[in-house]
């Protein structure tokens, strides 16, 4: 589960700390995605568990960088499956 994904578009601070922000989004993102299909596993319910939190990261995602931003992050997710 731990597909890349090209965090370069979705951060708008380009500054010094980069490299640390980075390092954070992947261990915060992979860890995320261990949790996620830990908990699919145990309620052996893998597309409840896609559903509710493609739900909670699009509701968040659109209120913290708007639409535009929230689409184009989920474009490059899909993108990234489907290279895998």
């Amino acid at each position: 589960m731990a597909n890349v994904i090209n965090f370069n578009n979705h951060i708008k601070n380009k500054s010094n700390e980069l490299l640390m922000t980075k390092i954070k989004l992947c261990r915060i993102r992979d860890d995320i995605e261990e949790k996620l299909n830990t908990y699919s596993i145990v309620e052996n319910n893998e597309l409840a568990v896609c559903l509710s939190s493609g739900r909670y990261s699009a509701m968040k995602l659109t209120k913290l960088i708007g639409k535009e931003d929230t689409i184009k992050f989920f474009q490059d997710c899909i993108e990234t499956a489907n290279k895998t």
